[in-house]
């Protein structure tokens, strides 16, 4: 699966992808905001738009008798697209914090996640716990991501580089032995290490606290995020979550 994974990072994907589910009565349509991030929302080799997130929210589509239209976004412009009205629906392995929850609507946690250090596999030993970070030349994070927070915290903030995309981040590493990307965890176990196209890179667990996942709605539409935890408790009630990420965790 991680080759799978791999494969697909080095296509160029920058056009925005939209995909319907058919409607199960009603016939409005849900935008929900993403950026391309294995194994979460991504296109696979036969050109097919997927990923956990992705499928999720087209299932909770069903469920609510909407289509669902997916928006690619900048990550770090999440909350004004929310709230203009670009898209209903930030879903895309997103981190809760306490600025997002000042700012957005934010359901129910669904999954679990950390940050790790992703390196060159032949560094993977200079980096133990989190001090260690000032021992890279630079350290490449998704803007506005969990990973910019994270870093921020520690006394390697001044050597903080920013990419829009998380998936940016890898080809720096790669490129060069000095540099480490900060990203979470559930991406890093399948797009890095053997059998992908980033086999020479690692990621290693620094001590970064655990995270959750949440999706995200304009401030004040509670309507619409609880219509969601609902349809979420009903796919896991029914084991349609637990198929779903067996599928892109096994």
């Amino acid at each position: 699966m991680k080759k799978i994974f791999a494969v697909l990072m080095s296509a160029a994907l920058a056009l925005t992808v939209a995909f319907g589910v058919a409607a199960c009565g009603k016939g409005d349509t849900l935008r929900v905001g993403y950026t391309i991030y294995p194994p979460m929302n991504y296109t696979d080799e036969q050109g097919n738009f997927v990923g956990f997130d992705t499928e999720l929210a087209l299932e909770t589509g069903k469920i609510l008798g909407k289509e669902i239209e997916f928006v690619e976004i900048v990550w770090d412009n999440k909350i004004f697209d929310l709230n203009t009205g670009n898209i209903d629906i930030v879903w895309n392995g997103m981190t809760i914090t306490d600025e997002l929850k000042e700012n957005m609507e934010i359901s129910e946690p669904y999954l679990e996640n950390r940050q790790v250090v992703v390196c060159q596999t032949s560094e993977a030993e200079k980096y133990k716990t989190k001090d260690d970070l000032v021992k890279a030349s630079e350290i490449i994070v998704e803007k506005g991501s969990a990973g910019a927070s994270a870093v921020g915290a520690t006394s390697a903030a001044d050597k903080i580089r920013t990419a829009d995309a998380q998936k940016d981040t890898l080809l720096e590493v790669k490129t060069s032995a000095s540099k480490i990307a900060v990203i979470d965890y559930l991406m890093a176990q399948v797009i890095v290490g053997e059998g992908t196209d980033y086999s020479d890179l690692t990621f290693v667990d620094v001590g970064f606290e655990d995270e959750q996942f949440g999706i995200g709605f304009k401030k004040g539409n509670t309507e619409l995020c609880e219509q969601v935890n609902n349809a979420i408790k009903t796919l896991k009630e029914k084991g349609k979550f637990a198929e779903i990420q067996a599928k892109y965790y096994g």
